[in-house]
């Protein structure tokens, strides 16, 4: 991995648990909160663990911004989870 893709992601990673120390549940729950926070925190260190051994660019690329998606998905709807994708047939 260059120098410059290894600091991107782990200005992701830092982001992404500055983000889970600020969360704050849409419902306004305490407990809600708790739990989103947590799993803000572990999915990201379940996801970045199992990529932690990609070397192909373009797959790192791929992953980079599909957690810059998540990322704004998730502060724009208010929601940690990934939203479901509608299959129309």
């Amino acid at each position: 991995m260059m120098a410059a893709t290894r600091s991107e992601v782990l200005s992701l990673y830092r982001r992404i648990f500055q983000i889970a120390r600020k969360w704050k549940s849409s419902s306004g729950l305490e407990e809600e909160t708790v739990k989103e926070r947590q799993y803000i925190v572990e999915e990201a260190r379940k996801l970045f663990r199992k990529n932690k051994n990609v070397t192909d660019m373009e797959t790192i690329h791929q992953c980079i911004e599909e957690c810059h998606a998540r990322i704004e998905i998730g502060l724009h709807y208010g929601i940690p989870y990934p939203r479901p994708v509608s299959i129309s047939i």
